[in-house]
């Protein structure tokens, strides 16, 4: 009996440790998801200014005129 109740404590500490691994990945995944996300509303602002035309002064010509 006194065996078995070794194994079931080793196993025990065993799924405490994988369980503070999995934790600890678990929080480095959100904090890179977070910066990804920054990093990604940062290209889309870029993406959106690229694409806004830009005004033509007063009666100028455009270019290809």
């Amino acid at each position: 009996m006194e065996e078995r109740i070794n194994q079931l404590e080793a196993l025990s500490a065993l799924q405490d440790d994988a369980i503070q691994n999995l934790h600890q990945e678990l929080f480095r995944q959100q904090q890179e998801l977070t910066q990804l996300r920054q990093h990604v509303a940062l290209l889309q602002q870029k993406l959106a200014r690229l694409q806004e035309p830009d005004p033509i002064a007063g009666n100028e010509r455009p270019p290809h005129w």
